[in-house]
Formats: C-alpha cells, sequence, structure tokens
C-alpha cells in the first residue's frame, strides 16, 4: 500500500489566492457594467432616432396637408357679410390674432375645389398644456362655421406645439401703419388678409414650432413653409 505524504498533496494542489479572486470579480464586474451603458446608450439613441423621424413624417403630413389645400384658394365673391366665408373679394384672412401687436394663430379661406370655407387654427383652449393644430370647415355652401367645438385636430397628441405664425407675402399685420389696405382688409389689422386687389401674388407662410412632448432633451424644431395660390390673377397683374 502506497502512503502519500501531506507535502505532496500540498505541492500539487492549486487554487485561487483571496486577491486574485478579488481582481478577477473586478474586471468581470467592469466588463458587465460597460455592456449595459453601451447597450443602455444604444437603447436611449434608437429612441431619439424613432422620436425624430415620427415628427419628421408628422411634420411632413401636416405641411402637405395645409399646402395642398391653400393653393386651392378662391376669391369668396359673397363676402362673409352675406354669410360667406371671408370679405368679399378676399383671398386669404388671417385669424386668431394674439396679443395687443397681433401675430395670427389662424388662415381662413373658400377652397375652390371643395365649395368649403376652411380655417386652420392652433387650438389652446381645450388643453392649455397640449396645444393642437385644428381644421375648421363651413358647409358645401360657402358658408364659415364659427363652432370651434366641431373642429378636427389635424396633429396627433405624440406632438407639442409650442406655437404656430400665419403670415402672408412676409406682413402679419402687427403694426398697422406698415400695411396697406390691400393686405389688411378695411384697415383692420384684426381681419389682415389678402384680396384680389394686390398688385402681387399673394403667398402664405407657416411658421410652426414643434417638439416631441415628454422628451426634455429632445431639441426644438421650427419649420417654415411658404405656399401661393394656384391660379394666378393674371388680368390683375399678379404675378
Amino acid at each position: 500500500m502506497w502512503i502519500i505524504s501531506k507535502s505532496v498533496i500540498n505541492k500539487n494542489s492549486k487554487g485561487f489566492t483571496l486577491i486574485e479572486m478579488i481582481v478577477v470579480m473586478a474586471i468581470f464586474l467592469f466588463i458587465i457594467g460597460a455592456a449595459i451603458g453601451i447597450f443602455i446608450s444604444v437603447i436611449e439613441n434608437q429612441k431619439k432616432v424613432l422620436a425624430e423621424q415620427q415628427l419628421i413624417n408628422q411634420v411632413s403630413y401636416i405641411e402637405e396637408y395645409m399646402s395642398k389645400a391653400l393653393r386651392m384658394a378662391t376669391v369668396d365673391t359673397v363676402g362673409v357679410d352675406a354669410q360667406g366665408c371671408i370679405p368679399k373679394g378676399a383671398i386669404y384672412l388671417l385669424t386668431r390674432p394674439d396679443g395687443q401687436n397681433p401675430v395670427y394663430e389662424g388662415i381662413r379661406f373658400l377652397n375652390q375645389s371643395t365649395g368649403e370655407c376652411q380655417e386652420f387654427f392652433l387650438d389652446k383652449a381645450t388643453d392649455p398644456a397640449h396645444f393642437v393644430l385644428k381644421e375648421l370647415k363651413g358647409d358645401s355652401s360657402g358658408k364659415v362655421n364659427s363652432a370651434d367645438s366641431s373642429a378636427v385636430a389635424v396633429t396627433s397628441s405624440s406632438l407639442q406645439i409650442n406655437y404656430v405664425r400665419f403670415s402672408i407675402n412676409g406682413l402679419d399685420g402687427s403694426v398697422a401703419t406698415a400695411i396697406t389696405q390691400k393686405q389688411c382688409l378695411n384697415d383692420d389689422p384684426t381681419k389682415c388678409g389678402a384680396s384680389n386687389a394686390d398688385p402681387i401674388q399673394p403667398k402664405v407662410t407657416i411658421l410652426l414650432n414643434i417638439n416631441v412632448p415628454g422628451d426634455d432633451q429632445e431639441p426644438v424644431r421650427t419649420i417654415q413653409t411658404t405656399v401661393s395660390q394656384r391660379n394666378l390673377n393674371v388680368n390683375n397683374g399678379q404675378r
């Protein structure tokens, strides 16, 4: 029978010391922490990309929808006093003045393709914490519908609109003395617009300040679009 001495066992057995275990655990935890950090960073970047894409898609739709409608504006030959859409002879009417020196948060016009009175405006009353861009339509006879409760939302709750500005040919009616009667109908700064008597083709500029709600790190976007009436009044010298 063989007898193995204690010195032989101690010599051949192998293991880890406490210091080696601590070093291994530290390296392991460092690698795990770095991997988790990279994973979280990828997820956050993906969320920002998706939010940015959502904003771009919705803003593109809003711009396209409003631009298409605004291009189809025609002269109102009836006039709002006779239950028409906007003042007689007008093409566009800026509405919803905001402030003593008003900037305009709405625009109204008669759509020649549908025969309806249309208005785009910023609704700040329904939910003061979340503004919504809305569309208001009259009936097929061109009469204006003044009940805001019948307006439908153009933007979704996934977007936060900070403000909307409408102007015509660069003028917003904020200074009455700087605008002629052809831009401010009846020389009234609260009824600014464009008429068929204007010497230049009316161009509507839409300014949107918008961001994704709930994301404080998401940059605010300001988008500007300018559109003009499709049918030129050549006989009136418009260009």
